[in-house]
C-alpha cells in the first residue's frame, strides 16, 4: 500500500520569519534615526538602506519558505525548495543514516521543529514543520535497527 501525504511549510513558521525580519528592520530604522540626529548622514543612509532591505526580506523570505513542500510516499520523501530556482530532492529510507529533530525556543512555543536527515552526501534540513509531522517523519524514515 502506497501512502502519499503532501505538506507545506507551516504558516506559523512564515509568521516567525516575518517577525524576525520586522524586528531587524525596526532596529535598523532606529539606528538610522539616531545617526541622523547626530548628523552622521552617511551612516544614517546606510542604516536606512539596511532597514529597506529588511522590509523587502520580510516579504521575499516568507514567500520562499512558503514554497517548501514535502511528499511522503512509502519509504521515501521528496522535498521541494526555492522561490525562483526550484530544487527537488528525493531521499530513500535506505540512504538515511540517522535523523534528528531540532527545536529552538521560538519553535517550541509555536509547536514547530526542524527535521535533519543525515545521508551519505551530507545533511538535509526540513524546516518549519509541525512537531507531529516531524515525529511521524522521524519514525517513518528512521533506518532499520536505529
Amino acid at each position: 500500500m502506497r501512502v502519499e501525504i503532501q505538506h507545506r511549510c507551516s504558516s506559523k513558521y512564515i509568521a516567525l520569519l516575518r517577525l524576525y525580519c520586522g524586528m531587524s528592520a525596526f532596529i535598523a530604522l532606529c539606528a538610522s534615526v539616531s545617526l541622523g540626529m547626530w548628523e552622521r548622514t552617511e551612516l544614517s543612509f546606510a542604516a536606512a538602506a539596511v532597514c529597506a532591505l529588511m522590509c523587502c526580506a520580510a516579504v521575499v523570505v516568507p514567500l520562499s519558505f512558503g514554497r517548501i513542500s514535502y511528499l511522503r510516499s512509502g519509504g521515501c520523501i521528496k522535498i521541494e525548495k526555492g522561490l525562483l530556482n526550484r530544487h527537488a530532492l528525493i531521499i530513500n529510507r535506505s540512504d538515511i543514516r540517522g535523523t534528528v529533530i531540532k527545536r529552538g525556543f521560538a519553535q517550541r512555543k509555536l509547536g514547530l521543529c526542524t527535521v535533519v536527515f543525515f545521508t551519505g552526501s551530507g545533511k538535509v534540513r526540513l524546516r518549519g514543520i509541525e512537531i507531529a509531522d516531524g515525529r511521524l517523519l522521524d519514525r517513518m524514515l528512521r533506518p532499520e535497527g536505529a
